[in-house]
Order: C-alpha cells, then sequence, then structure tokens
C-alpha cells in the first residue's frame, strides 16, 4: 500500500474559468502540487491487468452501489487503475467520495474539503431540486465517512456544523491561486464607477439583494454602474448592464473599478482571490470564511444594513480607490493568496497527515 502520498480523487476537466471543485482543482491544485500529493491523472498512463480474483471481488462490491452512482466514470477509474493502492485520498466533493465509497477499506484514510458556502442538500432544497433527499443522504454518509475535514479557515465552519462530529479531524487551508494576469482594459466609461458582479444570479450570493440595492443606490447617485457577469435570467435596469457569461472574466475584472460580493453566507470565493491578485478592489460583506479579508486596505466591508449608504458614499466608492489600493491587493495576494503560498501549505497540512496516521499505527 501507498502511504507516503495523498491522492486528489477528482476528474475534474480543465477549466479556468469555473467555480466550485471544479476551480479550485483548477487554480489552485492542477500543476502546483508538492511531492507528497499526486493527482487522479498522474496515476497510471495505462491500466493495470486485474487478477480473476480482483475481477470477481471488484464486481461484487459494484452489486450494491450500481443503481445511483453520480458519475459513473469515476467510480470505474478508481477500478481500474487500482486507486485501492492508495492509503490517503482526498475528496473535493461528497458526490466523487460517495461513487466510491463502497471501495475504500475502513483503514483507509480519507480527507474531505466541501467547495460550498452552504451545505450542498441545503442549496438543492432551494433550488426545488427533485433529487433533494438522495443529496441529503449522499451529504450524509461522505462526511460520516471522512477522516479529516479540510477549511480554509475556522470562521467558515460554522456553514457546516450540522455534518461536523467529535471523530473528525480538523484542518485549516488557506485557499491559494496561482497568478493571474490582464493587460486587457475594457472600453468601458470612464465617467462611471463601474462595478462587477461575477458569479451566479442567487439567494446565498445576495444577488437579487444587490440589485435591489443598486437601484436604491443609483437613484441618488447617477454616477454608477453595475455589470452582471453570470448565468441565468437577464437583469435590465438604469445603469445595469448584464452581459451574461463571460470567457473574458479576468478582463473584466481588471477593467472594472470595483467588483462586489455579497454573499448572505461566505465560504473562500475564488473571484475574490482573482480580484485581489489582479488589484481591483472589493465592496464585499465579510461573515463566516470572508472574515479574512476584513480590515484589509484595497476592501471595503460591508453588511445589509449599510450596502445603499456605502455605494451612495462618493467619498468612498470612487475612481481614485483603485489607484490608491491596488499594489497593496496585489502585496496582499503574494503574500497570503499566492499559489507558493498555498503549495507550501498544503505541504505541511499533509506531511502531518501522513505522520500522524504512519506514527499511529
Amino acid at each position: 500500500m501507498i502511504e507516503d502520498k495523498v491522492l486528489v480523487f477528482c476528474d475534474y476537466p480543465i477549466n479556468e474559468n469555473e467555480g466550485g471543485p471544479i476551480g479550485y482543482y483548477n487554480k489552485c491544485l492542477y500543476k502546483n502540487t508538492p511531492d507528497n500529493i499526486i493527482l487522479l491523472k498522474s496515476v497510471f498512463t495505462a491500466k493495470k491487468q486485474f487478477s480473476i480474483i480482483e475481477k470477481i471481488r471488484n464486481k461484487f462490491r459494484n452489486r450494491f452501489k450500481k443503481n445511483d452512482l453520480v458519475n459513473s466514470t469515476l467510480h470505474t477509474k478508481f477500478i481500474s487503475l487500482q486507486c485501492k493502492e492508495f492509503k490517503f485520498f482526498y475528496f473535493h466533493s461528497v458526490y466523487d467520495l460517495y461513487d466510491v465509497l463502497h471501495l475504500i477499506n475502513e483503514d483507509q484514510i480519507v480527507i474531505l474539503q466541501s467547495h460550498s458556502p452552504e451545505l450542498p442538500s441545503a442549496e438543492r432544497f432551494k433550488n426545488g431540486a427533485n433529487d433533494y433527499l438522495l443529496v441529503r443522504k449522499i451529504e450524509k454518509i461522505s462526511f460520516k465517512r471522512a477522516n479529516y475535514l479540510v477549511f480554509p479557515n475556522e470562521d467558515s465552519m460554522v456553514i457546516y456544523n450540522s455534518v461536523i462530529s467529535d471523530k473528525h479531524k480538523i484542518k485549516f487551508l488557506t485557499t491559494g491561486i496561482k497568478p493571474i494576469e490582464s493587460k486587457v482594459v475594457l472600453p468601458l466609461d470612464n465617467q462611471k464607477i463601474n462595478i462587477l458582479y461575477i458569479g451566479r444570479k442567487n439567494e446565498i450570493k445576495g444577488f437579487y439583494f444587490l440589485i435591489e440595492s443598486f437601484k436604491k443606490a443609483s437613484a441618488f447617485r447617477d454616477d454608477i454602474r453595475l455589470i452582471i457577469a453570470g448565468n441565468g435570467e437577464k437583469i435590465i435596469g438604469k445603469d445595469i448592464y448584464d452581459i451574461g457569461i463571460t470567457d473574458r472574466p479576468f478582463d473584466w475584472i481588471n477593467s472594472v473599478d470595483f467588483v462586489i460580493s455579497l454573499n448572505k453566507e461566505s465560504y473562500f470565493d475564488l473571484n475574490v482571490i482573482e480580484s485581489i491578485c489582479l488589484g481591483t478592489p472589493l465592496i464585499m460583506t465579510t461573515s463566516e470564511g470572508h472574515t479574512f479579508f476584513k480590515n484589509r486596505r484595497g476592501i471595503i466591508s460591508v453588511d445589509y444594513d449599510n450596502i445603499i449608504g456605502v455605494l451612495m458614499n462618493k467619498n468612498l466608492v470612487n475612481k481614485n480607490y483603485k489607484i490608491e489600493n491596488r499594489a497593496f491587493l496585489k502585496q496582499f495576494y503574494h503574500e497570503f493568496l499566492s499559489d507558493i503560498v498555498f503549495k507550501n501549505n498544503l505541504n505541511k497540512m499533509c506531511t502531518t497527515i501522513l505522520n500522524n496516521e504512519v506514527n499511529h499505527l
């Protein structure tokens, strides 16, 4: 059994414009792992041949899980690549873990890191999905099996309190992304304070509250403009421009005066780090996991009670703010949120887990 490496078990596509687990994999992990981490893509270049006994054993195991797999391809890869040889598994989704749960022995170690600002079942319930009960089952079983839970910081744990138990070992790993660049400045109206919202249009992200707040603020101030980038129903309004999904998110972030994020509950958003990396100031709620960003230079902390007043404040929300704070934001990225810092912290975390479990034997 391989006991000196942690296998990151996922088969996410290479797509830097995604968020969630796929975005985390692409922006943080892919081509940025320490020696004690191995990605599934790197495990083997060809399938190993199974012995007859192994084939019978895996067929028997599969009998109990064949009908409710979320990703049958992932399940097949676990078997065909003989991932059972690893002692340590690192999952970034409850769905990925659930699909191979029956193939993992009790003495193997499961590390689970979710990337949702709310429990997956809560999100499905709010969206009116008919698979809510299945997702709740997947969530419960997956968290119960995990030996280690990983969070970006202690404040983000509150979102997952209902699935954390005393038997879980908790680790903290601050998210850090590979450097991104944009030398493009889009031809936006320079007479306007251009504010960008980028992401999903839903309640947990505070999107609809943002629209109402902006409309009220813009009724008293005609020099602010809201640009929306994301999937969903198109929003129309005075000084509101909904560009839909974009394949140029970094150019937009680089070109605007502010990025705005009004999460009702916050985990640790990748687009917040991307804005900091590019030196674009943020207007954002700093609760739960985003408490990390509170009182940082270049970040205007708001809540649902004062957001309208902040947007109306010309002494704060203006063209000069970005000029005055851009360098500080980029320095903040290099000190705390870069790929180098992340890789070092990931190495330390995995080394600790490997040593603890080996010494425990």
